[in-house]
């Protein structure tokens, strides 16, 4: 027992060392190919945003750096058109007769209705004629990207390390950025809803339990009904576009938007009015590169990169609440309506419910304003272009 114990204990002792010898044979191959002999840490800023990276060698002609960019928030100010059938809501017959809400009492207590038995259209009527609308909601526009980055510089020179070739790739979320209402225009949007609302109940002959109402000589069944719904005009569909859609009772249909068709974006029911871009999560990179040392031990570096990042084809700009309107079934004269029209029996109305996850790049075209000029620009940026410097500090 007592020599299995000392034979145990040389074996031991002898594996130890070579284990150790064998540990400084690997450590010293690995300095002397110059393979993860060290580390820089760095700090960077560009057209990427913000960001960190590591990066360590691998051999003589390769490096391998991985981090992180964080683009900051900031806003770009655009807008975007409201419009109705019959023109601005703002310039509209229905606007210049209605006045304020006491007026509105006033002339539908002379027509012979209750107000105390109309309390949804009273609030709806209040919201619509209390607030001074215009023809164009105020929107912000805003980055949020942020992504990993794993990249692979060559350094093909001998004895010139400062210039190297970068390829590899970007990794994060697919929303880039939005497009949001100013919430200064909340209440503006809130009053686009209620006029939609008002518009809806004056088609299906619901408003004030189908009593005609006339005011200034104008009748505002009529008045509203010539108006149509209002909205943010996008144009045209450019293509036949389908959507499964959850209806107000719960039951899912498929809505098709067809070529040529009119598209039309309401507020959402909080009202708000919102669009997000969407580019590929992952974004090859190819690029070149400059370094240089800014200090005698060579511990702080200076590194340029310049390149481009693919963005794997046009992004997307999504927006949701999207009726499509086709006009060449709109009489006015008759009151052949827009988002709403008879069932097939005729005995009812039917409301269109609208598309979500339209894509005003590849769904839409012609869209009006700032707003389509805008699209028209992303539209064609299939790659982010990078020019980024980098401060870095060697660890060992």
């Amino acid at each position: 027992m007592r020599k299995l114990a000392v034979v145990l204990s040389a074996l031991s002792l002898s594996a130890a060392l070579s284990a150790q010898e064998g540990g400084k044979s690997f450590t010293s191959v690995l300095a002397q190919k110059n393979i993860l002999n060290h580390m820089d840490v760095g700090v960077n800023v560009g057209t990427m945003g913000v960001g960190v990276d590591v990066a360590v060698p691998v051999g003589n002609y390769l490096r391998v750096r991985a981090g992180y960019h964080y683009m900051p928030r900031f806003t770009i100010n655009s807008d975007f058109p409201v419009e109705t059938r019959g023109g601005s809501l703002s310039e509209s017959d229905l606007k210049r007769y209605m006045g304020k809400i006491n007026d509105v009492s006033t002339i539908l207590e002379q027509n012979g209705i209750s107000l105390d038995n109309y309390p949804r259209e009273m609030e709806l009527i209040g919201k619509f004629s209390d607030v001074d609308l215009k023809d164009k909601v105020s929107m912000g526009m805003r980055p949020s990207m942020h992504q990993f980055k794993l990249l692979v510089d060559i350094l093909p020179f001998k004895n010139n390390k400062h210039w190297s070739l970068t390829t590899g790739i970007f990794v994060g979320p697919a929303q880039v950025g939005d497009a949001c209402n100013r919430d200064s225009e909340t209440q503006l949007l809130q009053a686009i809803n209620a006029y939609n609302d008002l518009y809806v109940m004056c088609c299906t002959e619901e408003m004030f339990g189908n009593m005609d109402v006339t005011y200034h000589g104008r009748n505002l069944r009529e008045t509203f009904v010539k108006m149509g719904v209002a909205g943010f005009p996008l144009g045209t569909f450019s293509r036949d576009v389908t959507r499964t859609v959850t209806d107000e009772n719960g039951e899912e249909q498929t809505i098709v938007a067809r070529q040529g068709t009119k598209a039309i974006m309401v507020p959402s029911a909080d009202g708000s009015a919102r669009a997000v871009m969407e580019v590929a999560k992952v974004r090859p990179y190819i690029g070149f590169g400059y370094n240089t040392h800014l200090s005698r031990n060579k511990r702080w570096q200076l590194n340029v990169d310049a390149g481009v990042m693919f963005l794997c084809g046009a992004p997307k700009v999504y927006v949701d609440n999207v009726y499509t309107v086709d006009e060449s079934l709109i009489d006015p004269d008759n009151y052949v309506y827009d988002i709403i029209r008879p069932n097939e029996s005729g005995t009812d109305y039917i409301v269109d419910t609208p598309l979500s996850h339209v894509d005003l790049i590849r769904d839409v075209k012609g869209i009006p304003g700032k707003v389509g000029d805008l699209v028209d620009v992303v539209s064609k940026f299939k790659v982010y272009p990078n020019a980024t410097v980098t401060f870095s500090y060697r660890l060992y």
